[in-house]
């Protein structure tokens, strides 16, 4: 299997134009270029809707996506197309809404110990797995147990560790969760990778093969997978919960050309794409048959350097390139408005601050090309290593002029999608554009990006008092306090510029008219379990 956050290989999207194109037209500038090909900026189109009424029972979807599964086993996710798949095969302990609350799953109800060192689950009876063996407490200790064994060599390991400490069967529907220190996040944790629960009986059949063999609780079950090709669900009979299930299958279907995907979609081919451009919206925004559902997410694309290396490792030239990313630009021009800038990494939910709108370090040239001369980096060449997926090419294209304005040399190399992001979290990429959706509590993302032995600290940033505050706000149950802290933490991660936040998206994602359940989360992972299609 392959694997990626969101990378779709393929040409630019309309509008966008080659970087060859961009250089050669003398005193006009990208920005320019760019809106005068996107029709200029705008907010207000009108798009059509999904349908209303009561769910219909019954149909096929077909789910054209940038199909770059590494894994069926949560317990060795990165990636994030993988967890679209994870939420119609598996369920979690506990669940978000559509707010980001977290709410019952597989636990009924939880309560914490007033210390907050115990967590107790009260599980929902009757639960079968997809092979029929019994969902109990038994099954939630031995996935919690299977993540922290070292042994596992899980990259989960880190979201239950340190203050998790021991999983104890209380009976056969209460499981208790022993915890070092009070730790907030834990609960939040077990919404996502974590949380997905999988048949120990089925683990121990397949064993290193499991990953390509899923058996889960949720309500549709494994059917077969071609790999680069094609995943098929089918609805389970068997689910604890019939009445919210209405589909009779699922096909993911690996497209990865994005206008390929908006073809099935006009066709009928399929139902549901991968969220698109602004660009690429225009285009079917008149198709009949054709509808878009639009929603603000904390969804993020960033620069990341690795700052334990040269040339990164000096901050000056680090800042320089913070101070040499024209974010606006990216934002009226690919995105049309509809993104916000980045400030940071935290776009959304409890632990955002609306009033935080300007980056440490904005948009200037001519202070850019003094930290350039203080880094003693005038002239050098720097690799700048992008995935060919459509949006990260389109932002590169933006981008990259005025990184050579400040006096760099910048070498671009492109990475298949399939391979880019395994490239990445390998060490093998030292600049390069990325993205990465929010969690429900904060910490689950900034722990595993920015904490020095984060699960998936793939910049080599380091910093104790990042470290420090941290773990120091994972054990405040207070949100509102909580989220004083994380202020800071933005602050001086923002300082230190291991990334540079660009933009946070909307999400635009087209579907056919007659699918509905649509609803969008602030992760961007849609949840195909709760979708029906209109006859």
């Amino acid at each position: 299997m392959a694997r990626q956050n969101a990378d779709r290989p393929g040409p630019a999207p309309d509008g966008a134009m080659s970087r060859r194109f961009v250089l050669q037209a003398g005193g006009v500038s990208a920005l320019g270029l760019l809106i005068a090909a996107c029709g200029g900026v705008s907010t207000g189109e009108q798009w059509a809707e999904g349908p209303t009424g009561p769910p219909v029972r019954g149909g096929d979807l077909v789910f054209a996506m940038s199909m770059n599964f590494s894994t069926l086993d949560p317990a060795f996710s990165q990636n994030t197309t993988e967890r679209f798949a994870y939420y119609a095969i598996y369920n979690t302990l506990v669940a978000y809404d559509k707010d980001f609350n977290i709410v019952p799953e597989l636990a009924e109800k939880w309560e914490t110990s007033k210390d907050g060192k115990r967590l107790t689950l009260h599980l929902r009876r009757g639960v079968r797995f997809h092979d029929g063996t019994a969902f109990d407490a038994e099954a939630v200790k031995w996935n919690l147990d299977r993540i922290l064994d070292r042994r596992t060599n899980s990259p989960l390991r880190g979201s239950l560790t340190p203050p998790l400490e021991a999983v104890e069967v209380v009976d056969d529907a209460t499981v208790e969760l022993n915890l070092a220190t009070a730790w907030r996040p834990l609960l939040a944790a077990l919404g996502e990778r974590p949380g997905f629960m999988v048949s120990p009986a089925a683990v121990q059949k397949y064993g290193a093969d499991y990953g390509v063999h899923p058996v889960g609780t949720g309500p549709f079950e494994f059917v077969g997978y071609t790999a680069d090709s094609e995943l098929k669900l089918k609805r389970f009979n068997g689910y604890w919960d019939p009445g919210k299930v209405h589909l009779d299958s699922i096909t993911f279907k690996n497209t990865p050309e994005q206008q390929v995907q908006l073809t099935m979609l006009r066709t009928g081919e399929a139902h549901l794409t991968d969220p698109i451009t602004p660009q690429l919206a225009l285009t079917i925004q008149k198709d009949s048959g054709v509808a878009l559902k639009e929603a603000r997410t904390g969804s993020w694309y960033a620069l990341q350097m690795d700052c334990d290396k040269p040339p990164f490792n000096r901050p000056e030239l680090r800042q320089a390139i913070a101070h040499a990313t024209n974010r606006e630009g990216v934002r009226s021009a690919i995105y049309r408005g509809k993104a916000r800038v980045a400030t940071g990494p935290t776009g959304i939910g409890w632990a955002y601050f609306e009033e935080d709108t300007l980056p440490v370090y904005p948009y200037d040239l001519n202070r850019a090309r003094q930290l350039v001369q203080q880094a003693g980096a005038a002239g050098l060449t720097v690799n700048y290593v992008n995935s060919s997926d459509s949006d990260y090419q389109a932002i590169a294209q933006l981008l990259q002029g005025d990184y050579a304005k400040i006096g760099l040399k910048v070498k671009v190399g492109t990475v298949p999608g399939s391979d880019y992001y395994n490239n990445v979290v390998d060490d093998k990429i030292g600049w390069s554009l990325t993205q990465w959706t929010p969690r429900a509590d904060p910490d689950g993302l900034l722990r595993t990006l920015l904490y020095s032995k984060g699960g998936q600290n793939s910049t080599g940033y380091s910093n104790p008092e990042v470290d420090r505050l941290l773990d120091e706000a994972a054990g405040v149950l207070d949100n509102a306090e909580a989220a004083k802290i994380y202020r800071r933490i933005q602050r001086i991660v923002e300082k230190d510029a291991p990334y540079v936040w660009v933009v946070w998206p909307n999400a635009l994602v087209p579907h056919s008219s007659g699918l509905g359940g649509v609803t969008l989360y602030p992760d961007a992972i849609y949840r195909l379990r709760e979708m029906w299609i209109s006859r």
